[in-house]
């Protein structure tokens, strides 16, 4: 599977100190050698790029419907009526989609890998964030996992390949109370303009391990691991962020052996290579099985692992 991440060329990006991307940067590429408009686009129906791992829709969205895609100085308010919306959905827990366009592809899963294009607003029409505003073309998005909020989660379920929408997420359901730093002030209702742009197959997805390898690392000189030095982000369906180590700026040591790690996560640990930037999920029995992990993982819930190694010796 490991060939199917040569059809993307998937950057990371966010810079949220408070979400699961905290490890994610701006500049990291899964392959060099190929993008998601090379072998992906040329595929004549979306059959090819399933054949091949990857479900996509590899068209970049209309700027001359949504303007503030290649302008993130645009106010969302003044354009919104240049809107020529197709369909309309609230939720039952507060959140609205208004689709610009609406295909009829596949829906994705929870613990599905998707590739977003999107912009982020506050309700006064200003554009805050967006994967142009650090000239990345995707943003790698986990489905199900407080990656971002319940929101986008909640959203981009109802979503398939190819769509582009609106999205009103209220504050409960986004950043709440707090807010978000000085960015996303607290009680703040916000505006999600995505693109579910495919769905990509993990690398690994057997004995209750799946694995998307976002950059490769190099081998350790030394043929046996005594010790692998990495930060984590840690969350579950339930809960975000409940193991991150970034926002400290204190990674840990994992050494081969070491009962205090998850089965699961001493396995990838147990192949890491220097440089390697790694999204794992668990299943329960690889994780924190029938006993959960205090109050941070339920009983016979999976967990999302954000990793990067950063020595291996």
């Amino acid at each position: 599977m490991k060939g199917l991440f040569k059809l993307i060329s998937l950057f990371i990006i966010y810079y949220c100190s408070l979400t699961s991307c905290d490890l994610i940067e701006r500049d990291e590429v899964i392959s060099p050698k190929a993008t998601s408009n090379s072998a992906v686009s040329k595929a004549s129906s979306k059959t090819e790029a399933q054949d091949k791992g990857v479900y996509m829709d590899s068209a970049r969205i209309d700027t001359n419907v949504v303007s503030f895609v290649q302008d993130t100085n645009v106010n969302v308010k003044e354009i919104s009526e240049e809107f020529s919306f197709v369909d309309h959905y609230e939720t039952q827990s507060g959140i609205t989609i208004d689709w610009i366009k609406k295909n009829t592809a596949r829906i994705p899963k929870k613990g599905e890998l998707l590739m977003l294009e999107y912009r982020l607003s506050l309700p006064d029409g200003k554009i805050i964030d967006g994967n142009n505003r650090m000239k990345m073309p995707y943003l790698p998005f986990i489905l199900g996992y407080n990656m971002q909020n319940k929101g986008w989660d909640e959203a981009l379920s109802l979503m398939s390949v190819g769509d582009l929408a609106q999205v009103k997420i209220p504050a409960n359901l986004a950043y709440g109370k707090k807010g978000l730093g000085t960015l996303i002030p607290p009680n703040s209702e916000n505006w999600l303009f995505v693109k579910l742009h495919g769905i990509v197959s993990p690398s690994r997805d057997s004995l209750g391990i799946k694995i998307w390898e976002l950059r490769s690392g190099k081998t350790s000189e030394s043929e046996d691991i005594s010790k692998v030095k990495f930060h984590m982000i840690a969350s579950t369906e339930s809960k975000s962020n409940i193991f991150n180590t970034y926002t400290s700026n204190f990674p840990v040591t994992y050494t081969p052996g070491q009962r205090n790690y998850p089965q699961g996560l001493r396995e990838v640990l147990n192949s890491a290579r220097i440089g390697q930037h790694l999204f794992v999920i668990l299943d329960p029995q690889m994780a924190f099985g029938k006993e959960g992990y205090l109050d941070l993982v339920r009983p016979n819930e999976s967990v999302f692992y954000n990793l990067k190694i950063l020595e291996v010796n």
